[in-house]
């Protein structure tokens, strides 16, 4: 499997809250390497690797499909389409940004930009801007329906080395080491079952992981998302970087165990990885999974991007492949069964 190829063809995919499009890319990836990959009510993409016998414990690879993006919510008299956030959209780069508006087709769209008398003062609201898509008021209404998504235009662009650069690395990423992890298990007879979990409205407050993983009813959790690496203009409080590696998530809601067997398991075979200290909640669907029904012990491994929820996210395709690597470890060698 080629990382760079998979993750194209995944961040090329529509996948704002209600799409399906990333999602059914996502399975069709999926299904090569797993026994069954079935889509449940919500849409979550849940597939089954079965263990080399019979009453194994299960341990769920999980990784959310959603993006964020926006949804119509009107159109006004001189036919710029009025949108509200779908998921925790970055305001300061809406500006000009490159839309796609999913009417009845797709249609091309911009932020409008704000007039040069308006500058200087605080940035408008999501919901007091407009994108312009070339149509007068009468047209959008005839074929941009109220409720219609809104991605940014997609595009995946190659930087120098090994780094890439899409609207949707978050968390395409995390799905793209999944797929390669299953890749690196394809002929291992495995001690542990494995479910995988690819789920939506992740950006929409953690709703499809909790669903999911209720049905699911894994022993053990291992999500995989990203989280923030340090850039030119941070101001040092970011200490993680690109290049080095999976982040292995140090917090008191997740399992202290498996996460120490983590960074043992990336010591012990050369993967090269960084630690993230976090507070009482990791801001992932590890914070959801981990209380469902009577609680899952998860870990949290997460892909280190610049620029998140910007439509120019920046990631390493090697710290997705260590990122692989790592969980490929953890399940082949059996850990979850001493977690």
């Amino acid at each position: 499997m080629q990382v760079n190829s998979v993750l194209q063809e995944l961040c090329m995919a529509a996948g704002v809250g209600g799409m399906t499009d990333a999602a059914a890319c996502a399975a069709d990836l999926l299904r090569p390497y797993c026994d069954n990959v079935e889509c449940d009510a919500l849409g979550n993409v849940v597939a089954w690797r079965k263990g080399k016998r019979d009453g194994l414990p299960t341990v769920m690879l999980e990784a959310h499909i959603d993006e964020i993006g926006f949804v119509v919510t009107g159109v006004d008299d001189r036919g710029f389409v009025k949108v509200a956030n779908c998921g925790g959209v970055d305001n300061r780069v809406l500006t000009a940004s490159e839309v796609t508006v999913y009417g009845d087709r797709p249609y091309a769209g911009l932020f409008c930009s704000v007039p040069p008398h308006l500058g200087g003062g605080d940035l408008p609201a999501v919901t007091d801007r407009g994108i312009d898509v070339g149509m007068t008021a009468e047209q959008v209404r005839e074929h941009i329906p109220v409720g219609s998504p809104v991605s940014f235009r997609k595009v995946y662009k190659p930087l120098l080395a090994t780094r890439v650069c899409a609207a949707s690395l978050d968390d395409r990423a995390g799905v793209a080491a999944v797929l390669y992890c299953l890749s690196l298990l394809e002929n291992e007879q495995l001690p542990v079952n494995v479910a995988v979990l690819f789920s939506v409205q992740e950006e929409l407050g953690m709703r499809g992981a909790g669903a999911a993983t209720f049905a699911i009813d894994p022993q053990v959790s291992v999500s995989v998302d990203v989280s923030f690496a340090a850039s030119p203009l941070e101001n040092g409080t970011i200490t993680t970087k690109l290049s080095k590696g999976p982040m292995v998530g140090m917090s008191p809601s997740l399992n202290v165990d498996i996460s120490r067997k983590m960074a043992e398991l990336a010591k012990t075979h050369d993967i090269p990885f960084q630690y993230e200290g976090m507070g009482g909640s990791t801001g992932t669907n590890a914070d959801r999974i981990g209380v469902t029904r009577g609680g899952v012990k998860t870990a949290l491994l997460s892909v280190p991007l610049r620029y998140m929820h910007t439509p120019v996210e920046v990631a390493d395709l090697t710290d997705i492949e260590n990122t692989a690597r790592l969980m490929a470890v953890f399940v082949k060698e059996g850990s979850v069964e001493v977690c």
